[in-house]
């Protein structure tokens, strides 16, 4: 249930850009300046819950702002106004129509740069206006810088994007904190975002402090392979870059003043001071991956931004629908996130062509031959390569029209394995050479066994994991007492309601571990799996069987077990992971 908050903090943002921006209008007498936002319906006229589209924010003056009261209290406000929001999961997504380059919100002269429209691009079926404050944009700069570190011209469609995105006001800082960019696969979204984040820490001199750009996404493999160029070029220059490939922490570091481009599992990104967030596919991220672990971080940096991008997908989450759909509210006024989306209208025939060119910014004939192939395929029933969509027509509209869905999808998916198909068997290596200290998980089997979970780090940075089954729980506890006599164990983390049966010399080792933990735990493992992040020895034969098992349901809040399985086992292992993996917190630089 949304809280029902009318004048939180995204209303007090929102206000503070109207003030400090341009004059407008009220929207209500269109005489007066408008120095407040209303609420369309009234709050008098309406059950509010802020996110659920029940009303919008219009700029209106104080006088018109208390006139939408003063009709209800007359019952002069139509009483079908009174009926509560729907559910969130059945209420369905509002799409405005277009605004073209004409609209006068575009009316800047940055943006005339770009116009005409080449033949081979196209404007944005949906975009948010300029932002008030808006008067200039670095967008110029950072394209000749691309263009000069790549070699590459810049298509015209992610000059456009990096136009809008780097508005600045009169005093050149930033205008916009979040931004949405949304297209069909396959048109150069990775490269887009790569140069972004490269420019981001080249920018520590004009930010007045070193810059950490934090990458997450759908898995940490297609973060990889957005970075792997960057990589590449930097360890081309010792002298100014310092390139780590640890698997799931792969990171550039410019030397000069600490500057970091960092990749990170999705659930791994607490404990970091982010001046730039960037979600790769981010309709597959939890909501509280963002909300809850990467945007609390970028408050007290220097003119952060949190970059969102993705293809649409039928299962995604909350993140990005709720986003999206608040950007859409705002497209008119500037006041919200920046949407930047190519798409094509819902409903309509997939093999409309015209449809395939709106949801594309860059048009080639071989790009229409590519989409006629995928077509021809999902006519024959095949599902498009590299999607994680079962039905073919969902897959082509998601994949190749970016159609998001009219409405949130269920709460749960699916049961799946964990793990793909032989992603843990790919893991095994005969005595991987662990060092250093220990990690271990301990689980009960409510009362008829119990689970130990170990973790341990390789020296190239992998993490060994080690797991096994035990008839009672003292004969749990008695192996982690024996482990201690050899290795060095950091922490216990122990189901919460287990702590007590611990003897003292565990007791002063233990973390307690609920279910928000295994829910990380179940993400992480999967990331650093796909990535080749972890390792484990030919004799876990438990834990093989286990894992092999193993299944998730997946829904807005991440990854859920299901009970198939010695799952205890799986818990006292990922808790393990998690606590070995833990980023130490880097505090910014002054």
């Amino acid at each position: 249930m949304m809280p029902h908050v009318a004048y939180g903090s995204r209303y007090q943002r929102r206000l503070a850009g109207l003030r400090s921006g341009p004059p407008m209008p009220c929207v209500h007498c269109q005489v007066r300046r408008a120095t407040t936002l209303d609420h369309d319906p009234p709050l008098a006229a309406h059950v509010h819950r802020e996110g659920s589209d029940c009303c919008r924010l219009v700029p209106s003056c104080e006088a018109c702002n208390k006139h939408g009261g003063r009709l209800v209290m007359l019952g002069r406000w139509r009483p079908q106004a009174l009926v509560s929001p729907p559910d969130d999961e059945d209420m369905p997504l509002r799409e405005p129509e277009s605004l073209s380059e004409a609209h006068p919100g575009f009316a800047r002269d940055y943006l005339r740069a770009l116009l005409p429209i080449p033949a081979d691009s196209l404007w944005p079926r949906l975009m948010t206006i300029c932002h008030p404050r808006a008067v200039s944009s670095l967008g110029d700069e950072f394209c000749r810088w691309a263009e000069e570190r790549s070699g590459r011209e810049l298509r015209w469609w992610q000059r456009l994007v990096a136009t809008r995105l780097l508005e600045v006001d009169a005093d050149g800082r930033l205008v916009w904190e979040a931004a949405i960019i949304s297209t069909a696969r396959q048109v150069g979204k990775s490269w887009l975002l790569r140069e972004l984040c490269l420019w981001r820490i080249h920018q520590g001199d004009r930010f007045h402090e070193s810059q950490d750009v934090l990458h997450t996404g759908k898995d940490i493999a297609i973060c990889v392979e957005v970075q792997r160029p960057a990589r590449t070029w930097a360890k081309g220059q010792p002298n100014d870059f310092k390139v780590r490939e640890v698997n799931g922490q792969q990171q550039i570091e410019r030397l000069v003043d600490g500057s970091r481009w960092m990749l990170r599992a999705r659930d791994a990104v607490y404990g970091y001071s982010v001046s730039l967030g960037a979600v790769d596919e981010g309709w597959r991220v939890p909501a509280a991956a963002v909300d809850e672990g990467l945007t609390p971080t970028m408050v007290e940096r220097e003119q952060p931004q949190l970059l969102l991008f993705s293809t649409a997908h039928r299962r995604a989450t909350s993140l990005m629908l709720d986003r999206r759909q608040a950007a859409i509210n705002d497209m008119e006024t500037g006041l919200g996130d920046l949407l930047i989306e190519w798409s094509a209208p819902r409903g309509g025939d997939p093999g409309d062509r015209d449809a395939w060119r709106r949801a594309s910014p860059h048009w080639t004939d071989k790009r229409e031959r590519m989409i006629d192939g995928a077509y021809g395929r999902m006519q024959s029933g095949e599902v498009v390569p590299d999607s994680d969509e079962p039905d073919p027509e969902s897959s082509f509209r998601a994949q190749w029209l970016n159609q998001w869905p009219a409405k949130r999808a269920a709460d749960s998916g699916p049961a799946e394995p964990l793990l793909p198909d032989g992603v843990w068997q790919g893991l095994v290596e005969a005595g991987p050479p662990a060092v250093g200290p220990a990690w271990v998980g301990l689980e009960d089997d409510f009362g008829v066994g119990a689970a130990v979970g170990c973790c341990r780090r390789c020296p190239d940075g992998r993490l060994e994991l080690d797991g096994w089954l035990r008839g009672d729980w003292d004969s749990a506890v008695a192996d982690i007492v024996a482990l201690m006599a050899r290795v060095r164990v950091r922490r216990v983390l122990v189901g919460a309601t287990m702590l007590d049966r611990l003897p003292p010399e565990l007791r002063r080792l233990a973390e307690p571990r609920a279910a928000a933990a295994t829910r990380v735990g179940l993400a992480l493992l999967r990331d650093l799996a796909l990535a080749g992040g972890l390792v484990h020895d030919t004799v876990t034969g438990e834990l093989d069987a286990t894992m092999l098992l193993a299944a998730v349901r997946e829904n807005a809040n991440g990854l859920f077990l299901v009970s198939r399985g010695p799952t205890h086992l799986v818990k006292a292992t990922v808790w393990a992971l998690v606590a070995a993996h833990r980023p130490v917190p880097v505090p910014s630089i002054r």
